[in-house]
């Protein structure tokens, strides 16, 4: 087992380079200006999260898919309705909407009650999947290192820390900002390079496992899938082509965070190819995994149990930095884009009742009887984002 503060160590260094990255690219406004489309087309792979590591195995394990059927349909969508998001992209500038609870609430009669009810719709949903995240973390931590993750007082949680980072990095590289309808480079700048990071980690695994790993037993078969290849296999693809703009997290980097309509040309093509990249070593990984570990390990922590059984130590911590890494990215801005829904259409209409009851008097706004949204209060306007590029 790894030294647990040598791999501490290099979590919290690599959190803390993603931090610069965000904080290097806020500063500097023309940093990568001439080749921001593939940012971020880049950015866009914050759909690839700590499940990517460890999920796809046990998926290609069960029912043989060499590709995720989540991957099948956003690749689908990218190919077939790229028309669709620029259109998104076009109505979220003219609406100045920062959030999917702004989009739909606007294009459906400016109801606060409809946007208050798609934030809570939004919340039940994520809340779970970060914790899912942490919960990746967790085990892959205690994999590496062999602690228990179900035993001590809550301080030696490591999940905790993890957390605490990812709440302070959406502290700082977002809901800071006065104007959440300004794009955030920094923030954009760091995805892109997390999502690099992770292929990187991937890829490097996939090498592992094609070139570095010992010969398999003489007559080992191919195992066999657990399951019928075609059992929902339809569905996970409509989820998948669907979370492309449904996901709170993936609509406010693919449409909110869009500086240019031409970038999501950019990403008909690139994001699709690094979809495929990340997705090429998890079947093969599965088979080597089930031929060498078995069941003396759970499937899912294969990408790190099956290099360090080999030996290969450095390829298990940045399997797990990747990992972590994933789990970082969406955290980090699922939690950026459920603040802005919950402070725009839970908080802010109660404090503004109550101010405007106080004082006497209710002035008439855009949206009727009904409270404005804290979108429309901001001091952005949508020619302030056309000129932003």
């Amino acid at each position: 087992m790894l030294n647990l503060w040598l791999v501490a160590l290099a979590g919290l260094l690599w959190l803390a380079l993603m931090f610069g990255t965000a904080l290097y690219g806020e500063r500097r406004p023309a940093l990568l200006a001439r080749h921001w489309n593939h940012v971020y087309a880049l950015s866009l792979a914050v759909h690839c999260t700590s499940w990517t590591f460890y999920g796809t195995v046990t998926q290609a394990a069960r029912y043989g898919w060499p590709l995720p059927p989540t991957f099948v349909g956003a690749i689908l969508f990218y190919a077939l309705a790229v028309a669709f998001m620029v259109r998104l992209v076009r109505l979220a500038r003219e609406t100045n909407a920062t959030s999917l609870a702004d989009l739909i609430a606007t294009r459906l009669g400016r109801d606060a009650w409809l946007a208050a009810t798609v934030t809570a719709v939004a919340a039940l949903g994520l809340i779970p999947y970060i914790a899912l995240q942490l919960k990746a973390v967790t085990m892959s931590f205690a994999t590496l290192t062999g602690s228990a993750t179900d035993a001590g007082p809550f301080w030696r949680d490591g999940a905790l820390y993890v957390a605490l980072a990812m709440a302070l990095f959406a502290m700082l590289f977002g809901t800071r900002r006065a104007s959440a309808a300004e794009h955030n480079r920094g923030l954009v700048l760091a995805m892109a390079f997390e999502s690099v990071f992770k292929l990187a980690a991937m890829l490097a695994l996939g090498a592992f496992v094609w070139f570095g790993l010992d010969a398999l037993p003489a007559g080992t078969p191919p195992p066999r899938p657990q399951a019928s290849p075609t059992s929902g296999f339809l569905p996970l693809v409509l989820l998948g082509a669907l979370a492309m703009f449904i996901l709170p997290h993936q609509f406010h980097v693919g449409v909110v965070e869009c500086r240019d309509e031409r970038d999501v040309r950019t990403a008909r093509w690139l994001f699709p190819l690094y979809l495929l990249l990340i997705a090429a070593p998890t079947l093969p990984l599965a088979h080597a995994g089930s031929a060498l570990l078995g069941g003396a390990v759970p499937s899912d922590m294969y990408a790190l149990a099956l290099p360090f059984a080999q030996g290969r130590e450095g390829v298990a911590l940045f399997a797990f930095l990747g990992g972590l890494s994933a789990a970082t990215g969406m955290v980090v801005v699922s939690t950026l884009t459920l603040s802005l829904m919950i402070g725009n259409h839970w908080f802010a209409p109660g404090l503004l009742r109550g101010a405007w009851a106080r004082g006497g008097a209710r002035p008439s706004t855009p949206w009727g009887s009904t409270p404005k949204t804290p979108t429309r209060c901001r001091a952005s306007s949508a020619p302030a984002r056309r000129g932003a590029r």
